[in-house]
């Protein structure tokens, strides 16, 4: 019985640090998008809903990244037309391509931090 009560005790012990692991460093893809309609710059990508969006949007102005916030509620349009499905997103933008980081915000964000 004890040696049953050790190996669950083991077992609950590495399923909790996995867990805190993969909530530390969330898994965030990171694809190329044609982004018509879009200016040059760094753009949010949130909704009414999202309990982590405000979290995002403070990372990105303590930062000091000058961004423009596009919602949901109130862009509709602009997430179909570039195919955003995930909030918080980062797409940021160069020469009418943009960089996608889907449902996170990048560590780093490349040419402006």
């Amino acid at each position: 019985m004890t040696d049953r009560a050790l190996i669950v005790a083991a077992l609950v012990v590495v399923v909790t640090i996995v867990v805190t692991l993969l909530r530390r460093f969330p898994r965030t893809s990171v694809r190329t998008i044609d982004t018509p309609g879009l200016e040059a710059g760094v753009y949010l990508f949130t909704s009414g809903g999202c309990g982590t969006c405000a979290g995002a949007r403070e990372t990105l102005a303590g930062r000091g990244v000058d961004f423009t916030e596009l919602t949901w509620d109130e862009d509709p349009e602009v997430f179909q037309r570039l195919g955003v499905d995930a909030v918080p997103s980062v797409v940021v933008v160069k020469a009418g391509r943009g960089r996608w980081w889907r449902g996170a915000v990048p560590r780093q964000i490349p040419g402006f931090e």
